[in-house]
């Protein structure tokens, strides 16, 4: 076996029973999958559904969870928190995303205590590139939760190398992020914005784009009420996405942005 795996392993047989914030990305997947092989039965996953993230990425979890169930016995329990009844986060401050952690892995803590009872540890899939700087980090910290990928030296080239050697489903999946990392800090975040930016992320992969981005322009702009949106796509699909232009738009009027652009992805 591969010593980052091995390394891995052995990190969690040290640590007893675990649970794992599930998101079913690739972190997180390899991150259940050594802790279920290690722990024989003592390790949970638990995936979080709330307004941030959107219907493609919980259908993944599920796939996912199913076939880590398969393939290691590992178990996911799925749990529903609603990010928009806190008015904190509604207000999208520069540290949402350290206050949203906070949310997910108290509920994860929830889960695993009801499990276990007091005696287990929590672990994210923080990878060794991954910004210590980041504000989630922080919150990760203050709850003592484990980053196993982290601790064992594994980056992001190092996660897909080992998700190969293992057959993950989900080894070549590009990264993704929260749909309100596509709002600007401070704008507002409503159902109703998070659910167009995910309709005009669907519409462009239904006519064949990937690994793209929708950015939300808060309105009112141009004397017009309402918010713009602008699709960040990676260099190398950008004449594609020119030559669908005009369809992305009327799909973006029809969700009701005011106007729509195209831009690059870095």
């Amino acid at each position: 076996m591969d010593q980052r795996l091995e390394r891995l392993l052995d990190l969690f047989r040290q640590h007893g029973p675990v649970a794992v914030a599930f998101s079913g990305g690739v972190d997180s997947t390899l991150t259940l999958w050594a802790a279920a092989r290690a722990l024989d039965g003592k390790a949970l996953g638990v995936s979080i559904r709330s307004e941030f993230i959107c219907r493609a990425e919980h259908e993944r979890a599920e796939r996912m969870a199913a076939f880590l169930a398969e393939a290691v016995g590992a178990r996911v329990a799925v749990c529903g928190v609603s990010v928009l009844e806190h008015a904190r986060l509604r207000s999208n401050p520069p540290d949402r995303c350290y206050l949203c952690k906070q949310l997910v892995l108290a509920q994860v803590r929830a889960e695993a205590r009801a499990a276990y009872g007091e005696d287990f540890r929590l672990a994210d899939g923080t990878n060794a590139d991954d910004d210590p700087a980041r504000p989630g980090l922080r919150a990760v910290a203050e709850a003592g939760a484990l980053s196993p990928l982290a601790l064992c030296g594994i980056d992001k080239a190092g996660v897909r190398e080992l998700a190969r050697q293992l057959g993950l489903p989900n080894a070549e999946d590009p990264s993704n992020s929260c749909l309100a990392t596509r709002v600007p800090t401070g704008s507002e975040l409503t159902f109703a914005r998070l659910t167009a930016i995910e309709g005009m992320e669907r519409a462009a992969r239904d006519l064949g784009l990937v690994d793209l981005r929708a950015r939300l322009v808060p309105g009112p702009l141009d004397g017009q009420e309402g918010d713009a949106v602008r699709l960040l796509v990676r260099p190398g699909q950008l004449v594609f996405a020119q030559s669908l232009a005009t369809r992305l738009e009327e799909r973006a009027r029809f969700i009701g942005f005011t106007h729509f652009a195209l831009g690059e992805r870095t």
